[in-house]
Order: C-alpha cells, then sequence, then structure tokens
C-alpha cells in the first residue's frame, strides 16, 4: 500500500529531521515510517521544502519540553551505562548495568541477582547476555565516553562469553560531541551535569565499591545500582541539550 505524506507538525518535524541528519540518519528517519529513500528524497523536493521553513525550536525548549515531545515517529533511543569492578574486561566483572529506553523508567541488572554470584562471582555471562538481549531490541544506543568504554568493554565480555555480535545499531557518544561543542574544563558526565544544572550525581566511595564488588555487600551494591540510574537519567538529558549538535549518527 502507497505510503502517504506526513502533514502539518509531522511534515514540519520530517523536513527538519531531514536537513540535520547525515545519509545514515535520513535512512533510519524513513525506516522510521515504512518508506524508501528514494520516496523521501521526492518528498523533499517536490514540495520545494528547505531549512528555512522549520522553525528552529530547540533553543526555545527546555529538557523537560523535548523529553515531553510526542514525534511522529517512534524515538527508539536507549541510554546505557556499565558499573564494573575495573575497567577492563579481562581483570574485572559487571557489577550492574542500567539501559533507559528513552522516556521511559530504567531497566536494571545487577549482578548479585544471579546465582553464580555466591560462589562463582567472576562468571558474568548471564548478567552480559541479558544486556546484550536488551540492546539488540533498540537501534540507537546512547553513552557517555560509551565508544571508549562501554560498548568495547560489553562487546569484549560477550565474546568471551560465546555470545553473538550486536546487530547493526548506531550510536550516540555524549561525550564525544561535547569535546566538539563545548569548552568547558571538563567533559565527565557529572561536571557537564552541574555545568547545565541536569541534576546531581554523587559518587560512590572506593570502599563501598570494593565492598560490593568483592565481599557481594548488599547496601554497596543498592549504592552502586542508585549512582548507575542517576548516570542515565543526567545522560538522557544530556543528549536532549547534545542532539542540536548532532551532525549524523554513525553506527555502533
Amino acid at each position: 500500500m502507497k505510503k502517504l505524506k506526513p502533514e502539518g507538525k509531522s511534515w514540519e518535524y520530517f523536513v527538519k529531521s531531514w536537513y540535520e541528519r547525515g545519509h545514515a540518519g535520513k535512512l533510519m528517519l524513513c525506516s522510521d515510517i515504512g518508506v524508501s529513500y528514494d520516496v523521501a528524497k521526492h518528498w523533499i523536493s517536490d514540495s520545494g521544502s528547505t531549512r528555512k521553513v522549520v522553525k528552529e525550536e530547540t533553543s526555545s525548549m527546555d529538557v523537560d519540553d523535548i523529553l515531553a515531545i510526542e514525534t511522529p515517529t517512534k524515538l527508539d533511543f536507549v541510554c546505557i551505562d556499565l558499573e564494573t569492578s575495573n575497567l577492563n574486561a579481562d581483570f574485572s566483572i559487571l557489577l550492574t548495568a542500567c539501559i533507559k529506553p528513552f522516556g521511559l523508567e530504567p531497566i536494571i541488572f545487577r549482578a548479585d541477582n544471579y546465582s553464580t554470584w555466591e560462589k562463582k562471582r567472576s562468571d558474568d555471562s548471564q548478567i552480559t547476555k541479558d544486556i546484550a538481549n536488551e540492546l539488540r531490541k533498540h537501534a540507537i544506543v546512547i553513552g557517555h565516553y560509551s565508544q571508549k568504554f562501554d560498548i568495547p568493554f560489553l562487546r569484549a565480555k560477550m565474546v568471551k562469553h560465546g555470545l553473538a555480535p550486536l546487530p547493526p545499531m548506531f550510536g550516540i557518544d555524549t561525550w564525544r560531541i561535547a569535546i566538539n561543542n563545548f569548552k568547558v574544563s571538563s567533559r565527565r558526565l557529572v561536571s557537564l551535569g552541574n555545568f547545565f544544572d541536569l541534576g546531581d550525581k554523587s559518587g560512590v566511595e572506593g570502599s563501598l565499591w570494593m565492598s560490593g564488588a568483592y565481599e557481594g555487600n548488599k547496601e554497596a551494591m543498592n549504592k552502586i545500582v542508585e549512582h548507575n540510574i542517576q548516570d542515565v537519567i543526567i545522560l538522557e538529558k544530556l543528549a536532549c541539550l547534545s542532539f542540536p549538535y548532532l551532525k549524523a549518527i554513525p553506527k555502533l
């Protein structure tokens, strides 16, 4: 059945998104509404739409407004943050992970919920599998320093545990956007969150982290999970502020 061209606000959103995205982003936009790239290109060409006819709304909207937008297509973004016992996959285990679908409640994974935690804590195969299976459901993954840490760490664990690679996906790293666009003293998530008033990001003491990772202390793990959740909440808000500076969405 022939797909009808969007109208009104939906069309304005489509045109604005078309001109803001690179080729990969345009393909994702076409996929969202179920038309081919050529059809969408003809729509744009035939209508004579240009960047000038679309109002720039992002500058007058705050984070809460952006999160509340009801778009004509599904915003299939997820924010992800991993918490691990060390920085390298071959010398550490996955402790917790938080995956937050855009605008929805976060999904929590914690190693102490698995049967191997008490007697074989080094076996993080099941939590790795569950995190990967959740990610597979989504098209675009957002993280902070994720292309340097979270995704390579997860991939290393997936290979170690004999899991199939993630499917073709796209990735947004807010750290990379900050490096290219924001002249601030630090691009760490806590620093950007404080500077942009996105929420408080409290740290976890090293002793508490050690207690959770090596002694299995429940209270310590609870604190790590709280820290994990707060990270993705701030990350999602930072992503909203970063979207106007996103020229293209690269493959993950």
